[in-house]
C-alpha cells in the first residue's frame, strides 16, 4: 500500500494538487460514529483504514497541505486519532467539523463539504501566503457520493470512496487527469 499511495500522491502533483481535504467517518476511518462516538480515542483510532496511514502520509511527505473535513461535531476525536498514527505532522492538519468552532465567510457554495474546505483554504492561506490555492489544486475525498457531486459540479476535483471497496482510493486517483 505504501507504493500505491506513493504512486497517487505523484498523479496529484504531476496535477498540480496542492490541497487533500478528506472525510473522517467511514473514509479515513472504517466504521461511521454518527458524531455520537462512545468510546476511547484509542479505540477509534483502531478504526483507521491502513489505506489512509499510507495515503496521508505520502502526501504529507510530498508537502500537500491536508485538511480533515466532516460533518461530525466531535473533532477532538478526529484530533486524538490524527495524533495517535500522524504525531509527526498531524497538528498541520487543518479539521472542520460540525463545531461550531469555525466560520466561513466567503461567498462560494456551501452544500456538502463546500464551505468546510473553503474555511481550511482560508486558514492555510493565512499559514502559507506563498502557495496558491484554488478548486483546480483541491480534490475532496470522501464516501458520500452525493458531497462528490456537489464538490464536481462546483468545480473542484473528488474521489469517492466506496466504503466496500477502499483499495479504489488508488486507482480513482491515477485515473485523474
Amino acid at each position: 500500500m505504501a507504493e500505491l499511495s506513493r504512486e497517487a500522491v505523484e498523479n496529484l502533483t504531476r496535477l498540480k494538487i496542492n490541497f487533500i481535504a478528506v472525510d473522517f467517518d467511514q473514509t479515513i476511518i472504517d466504521i461511521h460514529t454518527g458524531g455520537r462516538w462512545n468510546g476511547t480515542s484509542t479505540e477509534l483510532a483502531a478504526h483507521i483504514r491502513p489505506h489512509f496511514l499510507h495515503f496521508l502520509r505520502a502526501a504529507a511527505d510530498a508537502s500537500l497541505h491536508l485538511a480533515v473535513v466532516t460533518f461530525s461535531p466531535q473533532v477532538g476525536f478526529v484530533s486524538d486519532v490524527l495524533r495517535t498514527h500522524f504525531p509527526a505532522f498531524a497538528d498541520q492538519v487543518v479539521i472542520r467539523g460540525r463545531d461550531g468552532s469555525w466560520s466561513y465567510e466567503g461567498r462560494g457554495m456551501r452544500n456538502g463539504k463546500q464551505a468546510f474546505m473553503s474555511s481550511a483554504v482560508e486558514e492555510l492561506a493565512t499559514k502559507h501566503p506563498h502557495v496558491t490555492f484554488a478548486k483546480n489544486t483541491t480534490v475532496l475525498i470522501d464516501d458520500d457520493a452525493n458531497n462528490t457531486r456537489i464538490a464536481l459540479k462546483d468545480g473542484t476535483r473528488a474521489i469517492w470512496l466506496n466504503p466496500s471497496d477502499p483499495d479504489c482510493l488508488f486507482s480513482e486517483a491515477m485515473k485523474m487527469t
